[in-house]
């Protein structure tokens, strides 16, 4: 894996919303930090929440959030 390739993908797992099933790669650099990459199309709360269209200007979906947490809880997704 090349130098870029590691930085934007290293340490991404799948994992899909407990709310809507949406798979996307998240990773975690720190406690804080959380990485997402979209893997298929739109969320659809945030779509919802932004009129029927896709947006980046709401900033997470809550309920992919909790996933992600219930993840690193579970030990699917490790914090490095």
């Amino acid at each position: 894996m090349s130098e870029r390739s590691e930085y934007l993908e290293g340490g991404l797992v799948g994992v899909g919303c407990d709310e809507c099933g949406m798979p996307v790669r998240a990773g975690k650099r720190s406690t804080m930090q959380t990485s997402v990459q979209w893997t298929g199309g739109a969320c659809a709360l945030l779509t919802a929440e932004a009129g029927g269209r896709p947006t980046a200007l709401v900033p997470t979906c809550p309920k992919l959030r909790e996933s992600i947490d219930r993840a690193v809880r579970e030990g699917r997704l490790e914090v490095s």
